[in-house]
């Protein structure tokens, strides 16, 4: 480098504090590596703005907080919601799901910054908080990660501010093995997690909670995170036990290997599933939340059903909301995918009080036929 090369990168690095380039100027051993920086042959160092950990977050003021809680009817009546997303990333890789692909791996807050977060917006009225991580559950799997969600979920409780999930629980991860995928993981339910997660005392605790269970019964080999089926099932009531009043299940249909039989066994097995849960609690809510298969950009799922060649509809704003089936299967073509869909979310449909976290769809379901969808998707063919 020139004298007047240096002298540029020394003026440029005390304006920016980017020690790398003083270390590299001088020759020292780098502390960080080399960004930001182009030098006079041309070769070019980009900035690289690492993401910040959701602990080190800025928290909102009060005033903020309340301009930005919204209001969802619940158990509770029309009350002012929260919201927190206490990590990021995922430990899983299903092929359907955009989160893996981010990059930014697992990252959490501290059960200390957690409870600010809802300190802040409980003093600005919040009467209930969305909790939207994708994987809150990922913490057990860390040394006193357990802890965190027993102190954070405990912790929420004795403020009396209540907890919603309508992201989703991993039910693999509320088991005694933590989740984790080997073939001696204990499956058994952790009692104590599933009471701090969904318990719900008529006052405080959980008042709605969303099950991802994607495809419980076939078809569970693209999903990592999910139990088998018994399994599934002895977790289920686990959670109904613990008196949560509205239970969101997720499911996913328009797998490129579905048929009729695999969805009349579906629709089986969850029947059978609902009458047990609501034999044990008699007033819980159970709402079927069907999603039609989607190629979210860059997962394997995507380019997947690409290269089958079963993607109907290109168009992102009818695939970008989940509920539009847009893929045939090697078996039945979108409209029928669209008809099961209608069908599933009837499964043991009973009149409700309250939405879900995706409101206004169940009502649409609950009385749509499949002359209305045919009609509707014909008008993007």
């Amino acid at each position: 480098m020139t004298f007047t090369s240096c002298l540029s990168f020394l003026l440029f690095s005390l304006k920016s504090s980017n020690w790398a380039i003083f270390d590299y100027v001088l020759g020292n051993p780098p502390r960080e590596e080399l960004t930001g920086v182009v030098f006079s042959d041309g070769k070019q160092y980009a900035r690289k703005t690492k993401a910040k950990s959701p602990d080190e977050w800025a928290l909102p003021s009060v005033q903020v907080a309340r301009e930005c809680l919204g209001v969802l009817p619940n158990v509770q009546g029309l009350v002012p919601i929260g919201s927190l997303v206490a990590d990021i990333g995922c430990d899983r890789t299903c092929d359907f799901c955009m989160t893996p692909t981010y990059g930014t791996g697992y990252r959490r807050m501290t059960p200390k910054t957690a409870l600010k977060w809802l300190e802040i917006q409980k003093e600005a009225g919040a009467v209930s908080i969305n909790i939207g991580s994708d994987q809150f559950l990922a913490r057990t799997l860390f040394p006193g990660g357990r802890d965190e969600i027993l102190e954070i979920t405990n912790g929420a409780r004795e403020m009396g501010i209540s907890l919603m999930w309508p992201n989703g629980l991993e039910l693999r991860k509320t088991t005694l093995g933590a989740g984790r995928n080997y073939e001696s993981t204990d499956l058994r339910p952790d009692e104590e997690l599933i009471e701090a997660l969904f318990g719900w005392d008529g006052k405080v605790g959980c008042p709605l909670a969303y099950i991802p269970a994607e495809r419980p019964v076939f078809g569970r080999e693209a999903y990592k995170k999910l139990l088998p089926w018994q399994e599934h099932c002895t977790l289920m009531k686990s959670v109904v036990r613990t008196g949560v009043p509205v239970i969101a299940y997720g499911i996913i249909i328009g797998l490129p290997d579905d048929d009729v039989d695999d969805l009349l066994r579906l629709e089986e097995a969850i029947s059978e599933l609902v009458d047990e849960l609501v034999q044990i609690n008699p007033k819980v809510e159970f709402q079927i939340a069907c999603y039609s298969i989607a190629p979210l950009p860059g997962t394997p799922q995507s380019h997947n059903l690409r290269k089958l060649g079963l993607l109907q509809f290109e168009d992102s704003c009818v695939w970008g909301g989940l509920w539009t089936p847009t893929c045939n299967t090697h078996h039945l073509s979108y409209e029928q995918i669209s008809d099961w869909q209608i069908r599933l979310s009837k499964i043991r449909r009973s009149s409700s009080s309250f939405t879900n976290y995706n409101g206004e769809y169940s009502g649409l379901v609950s009385t749509a036929s499949s002359n209305d969808s045919k009609i509707a998707l014909a008008n993007f063919g």
